[in-house]
């Protein structure tokens, strides 16, 4: 492809291309697509990982948009779908590349047996025109014996026409039913009354790990982590390193691993090889991290102690009609191989089963109007 997406995270991502930098609301800087004079895979090389052609089944296709995948603990997979926005022209505003078009399309689905339920509709979402490069929730979970919850982007009110149904859902963490839905805490508001980073109010809540007694969020904006406990209380978890006055951390992912510890991705720089995966034990305290990936969107970890982490713009991609993005796999005793999968996001892996979202950024009629390129989820053949 000769033009890159911008990422589809994070309000102030301030190591984001200069045509991005300014672009300081997540809805926005969700759907810019800004032109590039290189290939995307010459931008994300990635970390040194041995390529091999890894063999993969498509096992759902046709998602709008999916994001962050999630294990319940009976097996299922959580699907955060963004959605399309809307495909109602009332319901857009602006033009050409800043046109934003806002409706309830965003859902959370699971996938059992093969077959794929929606479990939460009628989620607010923004997209440009197409559909593609979607915000809304991007993140979704199941708590042990409880509800499916969803984290909803955070928008100002003043970019969501008047009438959407679903406005007060924007920052907020979402749990429900079908079109059934309550809001259970406002992440975003946590930001603007607490900034833990101290560099001024951005928020974007992405990703969630739901747990027994806490949800875990992670504000990639904002550069933490939150714990929401029942009730809706909201305390600082964890905060994520700096790395200078122009370049944040950005965390993209909060996921359990099966050995019972959390583990988290930064999204970081577009810089190759600059982002990290963190591993924290169940108070938020760091253990160790592993270095050297590029724009880390998913990471699973499997009780033996195999790492796979998703990398949205990683791999090679040197011809026109390619995709980047890569999922890199680190053996045990850190040996890493990779494949190749386009605009990957969330990641889940239970023994020898690894599936992956795929061309993450596409609405279900397909990137670019191309029904092959629709969302989709992969089961890796490493």
């Amino acid at each position: 492809m000769q033009r890159r997406p911008t990422v589809p995270v994070g309000l102030r991502h301030r190591s984001a291309p200069a045509s991005a930098a300014a672009v300081t609301v997540a809805v926005t800087a969700a759907l810019l697509l800004s032109p590039s004079t290189s290939n995307a895979g010459n931008v994300a090389t990635g970390a040194a990982a041995s390529a091999a052609q890894v063999r993969h089944r498509v096992v759902v296709d046709g998602l709008d948009n999916p994001r962050q995948l999630s294990l319940t603990h009976d097996g299922r997979v959580v699907i955060a779908e963004a959605g399309h926005g809307s495909y109602q022209q009332k319901n857009c505003s602006g033009s050409g590349r800043s046109e934003l078009c806002v409706g309830l399309s965003g859902k959370v689905s699971v996938l059992a047996d093969g077959e794929v339920r929606r479990v939460m509709t009628r989620l607010l979402s923004a997209a440009g025109a197409d559909g593609s490069f979607a915000t809304g929730p991007d993140g979704a979970g199941k708590r042990p014996g409880g509800r499916f919850q969803a984290i909803m982007t955070y928008g100002p009110p003043e970019f969501f026409p008047e009438g959407i149904p679903g406005r007060r859902q924007t920052g907020k963490l979402v749990a429900g039913a079908g079109d059934r839905n309550r809001i259970i805490a406002n992440v975003s508001r946590f930001e603007i009354n607490r900034d833990p980073d101290g560099e001024g109010v951005d928020s974007n809540p992405y990703s969630l790990l739901a747990l027994r007694n806490k949800t875990l969020v992670a504000d990639a904006a904002g550069d933490y982590i939150a714990a929401v406990r029942r009730g809706g209380k909201i305390r600082l978890w964890a905060t994520l390193p700096e790395y200078g006055a122009r370049i944040d951390a950005v965390p993209t992912v909060v996921s359990l691993g099966g050995d019972g510890n959390v583990y988290v991705g930064e999204l970081h720089s577009e810089i190759p090889k600059e982002a990290r995966v963190w591993k924290y034990d169940r108070r938020g305290n760091v253990l160790r991290s592993w270095g050297g990936f590029t724009t880390v969107t998913g990471v699973a970890r499997t009780k033996n102690g195999t790492l796979y982490v998703s990398e949205l713009f990683g791999g090679d991609c040197d011809g026109d009609d390619c995709f980047p993005g890569r999922v890199v796999k680190v053996a045990p005793n850190g040996k890493r191989s990779s494949t190749n999968v386009p605009f990957p996001a969330g990641i889940v892996a239970r023994g020898d089963r690894v599936l992956v979202s795929a061309f993450s950024i596409s609405p279900a009629k397909g990137f670019a109007g191309n029904p092959a390129f629709s969302g989709q989820i992969w089961r890796l053949l490493f």
